[in-house]
């Protein structure tokens, strides 16, 4: 598995296991959330059979722990997928960097350093983001369901189907939105290389412009450009959170 998540993430072998914990580490999370439903289960057991006299110091104990598990649970979470994410993307481009330095620039032929720069940037960004957001959270909230479900099948086995039958809708959620994902990414990704093409010919041509006197028409062009930029990454951003986020959610109710 490990090796699968380095293809499949661009990942080096350590940032793989520091993604394992993450799922992990989100899904410990959820099973934390358990507990302060728990509590109220009895509470409201007791105060319906009339024997909650003198049991307000358990129930104050059990809520301080569900606070401490809880907080335990967010401080790990964010070790292992905000802060774990963000050590391997600086290894990831810092091993980008030393590849591209040894291929000659003959390689790239007539192609723009700004875009090839701009693309491998931006991928990589769009992997730091979907690592340190997504993919654990969605992970982690299909195993913490499972072990759900699972337990709740020994009481009974028709309410552990009712938990685990959202795990099939996510994953589909997530299948069936993979195209339209790729395609918002790249009109993104498009927009942003339009940016980055005007700025650099901005640069090269600024004195030929001002001899002109068409800088400022050609300025309001690329600040044209710089809002579509906005609107795309919005619009790609607003795309994945209605799939990805809507699975998670799906899991998590």
């Amino acid at each position: 598995m490990i090796k699968r998540l380095e293809r499949t993430f661009a990942l080096s072998e350590k940032g793989a296991r520091d993604l394992v914990k993450g799922f992990i580490a989100c899904a410990v999370h959820n099973l934390t959330l358990f507990v302060p439903v728990g509590i109220l289960y009895l509470l409201a057991s007791d105060m319906l059979m009339n024997t909650l006299t003198g049991r307000g110091i358990f129930y104050a104990v059990l809520c301080i722990i569900s606070v401490v598990l809880i907080m335990i649970s967010y401080r790990c979470v964010y070790k292992a997928t905000y802060f774990s994410t963000y050590v391997e993307s600086g290894v990831r481009r810092v091993s980008l960097a030393e590849k591209l330095r040894k291929i000659p620039l003959s390689y790239f032929g007539k192609k723009d350093l700004a875009d090839i720069t701009s693309t491998i940037m931006a991928d990589a960004a769009t992997l730091e983001t979907g690592l340190s957001h997504w993919v654990p959270e969605l992970i982690g909230a299909v195993i913490s369901t499972t072990i759900a479900a699972l337990s709740i099948m020994f009481f009974d086995w028709r309410m552990g189907l009712a938990v685990l039958w959202p795990i099939p809708v996510a994953i589909l959620i997530v299948i069936l939105s993979r195209n339209v994902q790729y395609r918002l990414s790249r009109r993104s990704m498009d927009a942003k290389m339009e940016v980055a093409d005007g700025i650099q010919e901005c640069i090269e041509t600024m004195r030929d412009l001002k001899s002109c006197n068409a800088e400022k028409q050609y300025l309001k062009g690329l600040f044209g450009k710089i809002d579509k930029v906005e609107k795309r990454s919005i619009i790609s951003e607003v795309g994945t959170a209605v799939f990805v986020v809507s699975a998670s959610f799906i899991l998590k109710i």
